[in-house]
Order: structure tokens, then C-alpha cells, then sequence
């Protein structure tokens, strides 16, 4: 049995295991959430076994599994990917299922909690219009979820998001959409729109797509919150999304999940200075200018490009939070329940310091002034702690996200829920203002390698080195089919580690702890995205390009039969005739700017063959 589930869970980096006992089936698995994760309290350890509904045993809403792509269908799979002392790295075992080769590797945590609570899931779409007035509209959504307090929330998201999103999409389908061309099905354009008032703002696809992810991360916090008394969904979870639409890279988080875009971009160079060299009698020049010459050349080599890691979303923790977080407690005193005071001191305060002068800041405050300290002075700070130790009420290290609803301050009874938030940031990238350069071979460094992450991998290791250990692994498999899978795999192992004698974990190349968290890393090719979007761009224009023609053409069989009509004796030549055009109504042309040019047909005199989005869609 042991050979068949080995088999079965696909790459094992870690010792062997020992055979697993039988299962009871897969309908009986799923248990509790085990111990509390690490942003929450110990308080909350049977947050999944109560789920809510006042102490009611609950139905789950969702069976607990990994992520579709991984295939593990049995118990004595998910069993085994679960191992807290073997730590198996689990990959896709078809990478197919993934679009456009993208990496993909878990590994559960060392024993805080029973299952892996991360969830992964990716979905791609299409919006069509129901009146066929718009060409089909493609994108693909990947989103990474790390649970806390229980597997629910994120188990949850995985399941439910893509179906939000979806829907506020198609909201605002009629103003993202290109128009159709041609045989009078697509909208004139003067025509009304369909929408009940004017805008009296200019109004941007890149905002409709951002507010259809705020929107949708609002609903899902919503779901979970309606789910509550329902179902079994346990504690709350991180969520990092990321959508391909139109060309551009949205990156939307809520938490201290992290996407960094990891580029490999050729160095800025200065203007050589050339200085004479000093021959010394020997005629040989200075290494110096051998070396401007050498690169001149273009014979550098590695050495000229550079990695950089850009940032695609910022943590949300109690310390980055912090001028939020204490601005909630300012305003809503009965938040703090008489225990805690919303307050940062520079220095703690103790009883000895009753009366004296102490710095302090409160609210959004950037600097820092004096006060009297009193009595109140002295309660529990609102946060405790700096960097990744900070604590909400002393409970949770994280602000953001989805869940959390009926999560309780430790030794206390005061929700903290109103302190936390499902607002995303959103980053958009447009790939189109990407310059690239065929010949170097380089789309993967130019448009960049998109990593998302869960903590487990950021706490251990810092965006520049996810950055040089991707491309140090593209590297070294320049023509492997399964590159960006051996990428996931690799950045799992390092933050992984190696368990030693003591059975600790710890970092490979170094005696540091290693992470003890569940990990879970997405590696997207964003190139290969952007290459089919091009292609759709122009399969959208020759598309419009055949119904122009036959537009034209249906056009002029009336244009035949007026000028037969005028001829001189035919019946009905003197008869007056209507114009079949009317002019456009003056709130439809007010609406059309508005929009900002939004679904504008192209004007006259464009290239015939459009290469990109710019020739084959309205201008933004």
C-alpha cells in the first residue's frame, strides 16, 4: 500500500515514510481544526469544531480536500500529504491542468494544526454578452487563501470566490466588452445606453475591474458571515488574488499572503568616461577601459541583467496597520470594552511613570507628543508587539481577510471582528507597456514571474531571494517542460528546510529555524499570458474585419435600389423620402464622453490590420 500512495502523492523531499493505517474512507475525514494557527490564540483551538450556531453541531459546507489540480481523491492520500513529520512537498502530477505550464507545490506545517489549512484554486472564464452585441471576453483568476483558526473560511473562498467575481464582471460587462462590428448587431454609436442615469465622472475600464474586486471580496466576507449559523466554516483566512483581463495583471490582497512579480531586466549603464591609458612604455591599455569596451560589446553576459523583485501587494498586519487600527479604537471606545486603550507610547508605561511626561501618538498620527500619563494610560495597548509578533487585542496578527466572525479577544469576551477588514489593495500591471526585446530571448525576465505565496514562504525568506532562486532555477532548466513547477518546488524547499536529530526544522544553508506554517506558492509565466491575449486580439480584429465586410455589402443592395428609384420615369421617383438616420439624443452623446471613450467604435482611418488592443478595441 505504502508503494501506491508514495506513487500517489507524487514528490516526496523528505525520508520515508512509514505505512500508513487504513483509513476509514473518505466520507470520514475532515476533523477539526486541531491546535489554533499561528495569528490566533489558543482560546480559539475548537473554533472548527463549534463553527458557530451557538455551541450546534453544524453540517460542513464544503468536504475538506486539496486543490482540484493536485488529484488527491482518497483519504490515504490526503492522509499522507498531511505527514507533520515527513512534510511532503506535493506538486500537480499533470501540469496540464494548469494554463500556460504554471508552477504549483504545498507542504503542510510541522503539527499546529491537523490538516493544511492553505487552499489554492484558479478558474478561466469567459464573459459573454446574452444580446451577442460584445466579442467573448476571456480572463483567468488564480487565488491562494491561507487559513487560520481552522480550514472553513478558506476551504470556503477556494470554492465560492471565482463565483462572486464572476458576477460582478458581468455587471459591468456592457462597458468592458469590445463592440461587434458590422450586420447591424452591435450598438451605433450615438445609441442610448443601457444604464438608468449619466455619468458625471470620467470612468476607466481599470476602475470597473478594480471595484469588481473590491466588490467581490466584500461579498465573499459576506457569504461566510451569512454561512456562520449554517454551516461549519472555521475561523478566517488570508486571500491573494490575481486576474488576467484585457491584457493587465490585477493583484488584489487582503492579509499577509504576498505576490511579488520577479523581473530580470538589463542594468541601467552610465555614460562610459574614457580616459587615456597609461601606457607606462608597455603599449598595453588599462583594464578599466577593457572592461567599458568588453561590455560595449555586448560580451557581459549574466552580468548584464539584474533580478528585482516588485512588489505586488503590501501585509496587513496590526504593526502596518497600525494608524488604521488605532483610528477604529479612537472613534469606538466601547470597541476596547474598558481593558485596552488605543494609544502607542514610546517607551511602556509602568506605575513608577504616574505623572510624569511620556510620548505618545494615537489615531493616524506620524509623529510623536507629550503627555501626562494617568492611570488609563497604563490599560492593555490595543497592539502589542512589532514586525510579524504584533497582536490585535492580543489575539491576531493579521487584519485582513475574510472570517474571523465570531473570533473573541483572548481572556476577554469583545469581538474583533469590527477591527478587521475585507478591503483589499488592488495593483494593476498593464503588460502592453512592457518593452521587450525578441532577440535576447528573455519574455520571462521582461514581463516578469509572478510568485504568490502564503506566509510560510515569507517568513523565512525575503522578496529579492524568491527573486534569485527563480531565476536561478530557470536557469539551470532552460528547456524543461516542467520549469515553473521545479520554481514552486525549490522555494517550498528552502523554506521548508530539514528536520534535524531533535526534530526541529531548520533552513538548509543555514542553523536559522526554519518555517513551521503551511506553504503554498503559485509561479505564473505572465508572458505566456500576455502572448494569448495578443492572439485573441487579433482573432477579435479580423473578426470585425469580415463583418464590416459583409456589412458593407448588405449595404449597398438599398443603396442599388434608390438610385433604380430616382431614374427618370420610374414610379415613385418624385416622392420625398425621410431620412432613415436620426440624430443621436444629447444625453446619449453626454453619456458616450463620459465614459471615457469606454466601447467607442475606432475611427476612421486606423490600419486595416490591427496588431494589439490599441488598433483591435476602443481606446480605454
Amino acid at each position: 500500500m505504502f508503494n501506491r500512495i508514495k506513487n500517489r502523492v507524487l514528490t516526496v523531499v523528505a525520508p520515508d515514510q512509514p505505512a500508513l493505517p487504513a483509513g476509514p474512507g473518505h466520507q470520514a475525514y475532515g476533523g477539526g481544526a486541531g491546535t489554533a494557527g499561528s495569528r490566533t490564540g489558543s482560546a480559539n483551538r475548537d473554533y472548527d469544531a463549534a463553527g458557530g450556531g451557538g455551541g450546534k453541531r453544524l453540517p460542513k459546507k464544503f468536504q475538506y480536500a486539496r486543490p482540484p489540480f493536485l488529484q488527491l481523491l482518497t483519504y490515504d492520500e490526503l492522509k499522507a500529504s498531511a505527514d507533520h513529520n515527513v512534510r511532503p512537498i506535493i506538486v500537480p502530477r499533470d501540469i496540464s491542468l494548469l494554463p500556460w505550464s504554471t508552477g504549483y507545490a504545498e507542504c503542510v506545517n510541522s503539527g499546529k494544526s491537523k490538516w493544511n489549512e492553505d487552499q489554492a484554486a484558479f478558474h478561466r472564464q469567459v464573459l459573454s454578452h446574452p444580446s451577442r452585441q460584445y466579442h467573448d471576453l476571456p480572463y483567468t483568476y488564480f487565488g491562494i487563501y491561507d487559513g487560520h483558526a481552522g480550514y472553513g473560511a478558506a476551504l470556503a473562498a477556494a470554492n465560492q470566490f471565482h463565483y462572486i467575481l464572476h458576477e460582478k464582471l458581468v455587471d459591468v460587462i456592457d462597458l468592458l466588452m469590445p463592440r461587434v462590428e458590422g450586420d447591424g448587431g452591435g450598438l451605433a454609436l450615438h445609441a442610448t445606453l443601457p444604464h438608468p442615469s449619466l455619468f458625471h465622472k470620467q470612468v476607466s475600464k481599470d476602475e470597473l475591474i478594480v471595484g469588481a474586486l473590491e466588490a467581490a471580496f466584500a461579498d465573499m466576507d459576506a457569504v461566510l458571515a451569512e454561512d456562520r449559523d449554517k454551516y461549519r466554516n472555521a475561523g478566517g483566512c488570508t486571500a491573494l488574488v490575481a486576474l488576467f483581463i484585457l491584457g493587465k495583471l490585477f493583484v488584489a490582497n487582503a492579509g499577509d499572503s504576498r505576490g511579488v512579480l520577479c523581473k530580470r531586466v538589463r542594468r541601467r549603464k552610465l555614460l562610459p568616461v574614457y580616459h587615456r591609458a597609461e601606457r607606462n612604455g608597455t603599449g598595453e591599455e588599462e583594464e578599466g577601459e577593457k572592461e567599458v569596451k568588453k561590455e560595449e560589446k555586448g560580451e557581459g553576459g549574466e552580468d548584464e541583467y539584474e533580478v528585482v523583485a516588485e512588489p505586488c501587494s503590501f501585509d496587513h498586519t496590526p504593526d502596518t496597520e497600525r494608524p488604521r487600527l488605532l483610528t477604529v479604537g479612537k472613534h469606538n471606545p466601547a470597541l476596547l470594552g474598558g481593558e485596552y486603550i488605543a494609544m502607542e507610547y514610546a517607551k511602556k508605561p509602568t506605575t513608577k511613570d504616574l505623572g510624569a511626561r511620556i510620548l505618545y501618538r494615537q489615531g493616524a498620527m506620524k509623529g510623536w507628543t507629550y503627555k501626562t500619563l494617568t492611570a488609563t494610560d497604563l490599560k492593555i495597548p490595543l497592539i502589542t508587539g512589532v514586525g510579524k509578533r504584533s497582536r490585535l487585542l492580543g489575539t491576531i496578527g493579521v487584519t485582513r481577510g475574510f472570517g474571523d466572525h465570531d473570533l473573541k479577544a483572548l481572556g476577554s469576551n469583545l469581538p474583533i471582528k469590527p477591527f478587521l477588514s475585507a478591503h483589499p489593495d488592488v495593483v494593476c500591471f498593464d503588460l502592453a507597456q512592457v518593452r521587450s526585446e525578441p532577440a535576447d530571448e528573455n519574455s520571462d525576465g521582461e514581463y516578469g514571474i509572478l510568485v504568490m505565496a502564503t506566509d510560510g514562504l515569507w517568513d523565512v525568506s525575503e522578496s529579492q531571494q524568491v527573486a534569485n532562486t527563480v531565476f536561478g532555477t530557470l536557469k539551470r532548466f532552460p528547456a524543461e517542460r516542467h520549469r515553473y513547477t521545479m520554481v514552486a518546488q525549490e522555494l517550498v524547499a528552502r523554506s521548508r528546510g530539514r528536520a534535524n536529530e531533535s526534530g526541529h526544522w531548520r533552513l538548509s544553508d543555514s542553523r536559522a529555524a526554519a518555517t513551521v506554517d503551511d506553504i503554498s506558492v503559485i509561479v505564473i509565466p505572465v508572458h505566456q499570458y500576455y502572448q494569448e491575449y495578443r492572439a485573441w486580439t487579433q482573432t477579435v480584429a479580423a473578426r470585425n474585419r469580415v463583418r464590416s465586410a459583409a456589412a458593407k455589402e448588405v449595404a449597398a443592395v438599398p443603396e442599388a435600389a434608390v438610385l433604380a428609384r430616382d431614374q427618370p420615369g420610374a414610379p415613385g421617383a418624385d416622392l420625398s423620402s425621410e431620412s432613415s438616420e436620426s440624430e443621436p439624443p444629447e444625453e446619449a452623446q453626454e453619456a458616450e464622453n463620459n465614459l471615457n471613450t469606454i466601447n467607442v467604435p475606432p475611427a476612421a482611418g486606423k490600419p486595416s490590420a490591427p496588431l494589439g488592443l490599441a488598433d483591435a478595441l476602443p481606446a480605454k
